[in-house]
């Protein structure tokens, strides 16, 4: 080989977990002091490198669901992003003067886009004083070819072609897969991303919009919707209907007894039996039983088919007071839901996909209490209201029918689909690099949704990559749950960086 020949990774996607990929890999090079000439291609098909549709909305009552203090993109610095905003306090004061900067905040997620865009452009002039050659390239990868040599050949939507010795897969959230068949509709859209499109199809301030969900995405479209002063009706039509909680202003500590790692596996032992999902719930119930006077009517305790109101105002009641139980056993838990999550065989994953995720979801991922204060005020006024037994759609040629469970019906001019991401890569119609890969046997999909690494060096496991392709994120879903939290795809990314450098030193 060349003696001038540059050992090639390519980062397909520069959103933050991508840009955490790109910063790591400088970072170790640098400090480790490698030889070996590298360069690395980071591809993004939107203009803006770094922070991805999550951080890159461009509004700015789109807040972060997760405090300040988890937001680092540097590993074991969960309170970088804090740091950042200090650091930066007089000019991000200008432009944000009613921003609190602390560990317990939650600024605007385009705040912290800002924040990724500045470590990618900082770790870019790093890597340029230690000969790192960095590219940049506007451009979707749709394929990618495994060459005899174990290079990949990746192409491109603009008909290039670029060599790689490695490639990270990065690509982000995908789109929902429901409801393709109204794609073409200039009515529906697809996504609540980007937002700019949301406010560019639905210029009616008065027309009526439905929004497909209710969880944290279906949120971020409510608030892209009122925050750009629509004041038509909007309805959530979902099917549990089940709005996020309302996290506390600060995290309140709780001392887990039952629900914990070694109580766990003391079950596991005891029982000789592989982990199930009625354990998890035994020993969650038990916990939560322990530190309530009263046992828990359990029966009562489900909020579906309950008015969305009272439960709403009940849940900002105890963020004020920190007083959410569930939310606070969760949160605790925050660092052993991993290591729980691979206790469970891909059997008992989809069982609680199935039986326990709505539940789990909305503890877990809640929202900060200024959107739940928002959604209470819109609620009161009846500009939103939420269906928690949606049944079907259809579009009757003027506007959408949306067909209760209770065969009455209601109607809306607008539909956004925020349903949630695509589970199977089989339904991911917006990432066709993935539909690829799995067709050319060099991703292998996963029970419980997306595609199957080594969780120890994160290498893609598939009969045909030759040990050179990584994945990080959303691709990981099923098999790591816990892609959702930043803070988690940057322990990650650690992982991989570590073991990409070996094999390239």
């Amino acid at each position: 080989m060349n003696q001038n020949y540059r050992q090639t990774i390519a980062i397909i996607g520069a959103g933050a977990s991508g840009t955490t990929c790109l910063i790591q890999l400088v970072l170790k090079y640098v400090v480790n002091r490698c030889t070996t000439p590298l360069r690395l291609l980071l591809f993004e098909r939107k203009p803006e490198f770094g922070p991805g549709l999550a951080y890159g909305t461009g509004q700015e009552g789109h807040l972060l669901n997760t405090k300040a203090g988890l937001m680092g993109i540097v590993p074991g610095e969960r309170l970088h992003f804090v740091d950042w905003l200090h650091a930066n306090k007089a000019a991000i004061e200008e432009e944000y003067p009613d921003l609190e900067i602390s560990p317990d905040s939650y600024p605007p997620r385009m705040l912290f886009g800002s924040y990724v865009k500045a470590m990618l452009q900082e770790y870019t002039d790093l890597a340029a004083k230690h000969d790192i050659e960095i590219e940049k390239v506007q451009d979707e990868i749709i394929d990618a070819q495994l060459l005899d040599d174990d290079r990949f050949e990746l192409q491109s939507t603009q008909g290039e072609t670029f060599l790689c010795d490695y490639a990270i897969l990065a690509t982000g959230n995908p789109a929902p897969s429901a409801f393709q068949e109204f794609k073409d509709l200039p009515q529906f859209l697809m996504s609540p991303w980007p937002s700019k499109k949301v406010l560019q199809t639905i210029r009616d301030k008065e027309a009526s919009v439905a929004i497909i969900g209710s969880s944290l995405t279906a949120i971020d479209a409510l608030i892209t919707l009122v925050s750009n002063e629509h004041k038509g009706k909007i309805r959530f039509f979902s099917k549990t209907g089940l709005l996020p909680r309302v996290q506390a202003a600060q995290e309140v500590p709780f001392d887990r007894k039952h629900l914990t790692l070694p109580m766990i596996r003391q079950c596991i032992r005891e029982k000789r039996r592989a982990l199930r999902v009625t354990d998890l719930i035994r020993l969650f119930k038990k916990e939560v039983e322990e530190h309530q006077p009263l046992k828990p009517e359990w029966s009562i305790e489900k909020r579906t088919a309950k008015d969305t109101l009272p439960l709403l105002e009940e849940d900002l009641q105890q963020a004020y007071a920190g007083s959410n139980l569930y939310q606070n056993i969760l949160y605790d838990m925050r660092d052993d839901i991993y290591p729980i999550w691979q206790l469970l065989s891909a059997d008992q994953k989809l069982l609680f996909l199935s039986w326990v995720k709505p539940f789990y979801d909305i503890n877990r991922h809640s929202i900060p209490i200024k959107n739940g204060e928002k959604l209470a005020a819109l609620l009161k006024q009846g500009q939103l209201s939420i269906t928690g037994s949606s049944k079907d759609l259809e579009w009757d040629g003027k506007r959408f029918v949306l067909q209760m469970q209770d065969g009455s019906t209601e109607y809306a001019d607008f539909v956004i689909n925020a349903s949630g991401p695509a589970v199977t890569v089989d339904e991911m119609v917006d990432q066709p690099l993935l539909k690829q890969l799995l067709e050319k046997d060099l991703i292998r999909s996963y029970e419980a949704g997306g595609i199957v690494v080594d969780l120890r060096t994160m290498q893609v496991v598939a009969d045909q990559t030759a040990g050179n392709l990584y994945a990080i994120g959303q691709p990981l879903a099923g098999i790591q749950h816990e892609v959702n939290s930043l803070w988690f795809n940057v322990e990650q990314a650690d992982l991989l960086t570590n073991h990409l450098l070996e094999k390239i030193s």
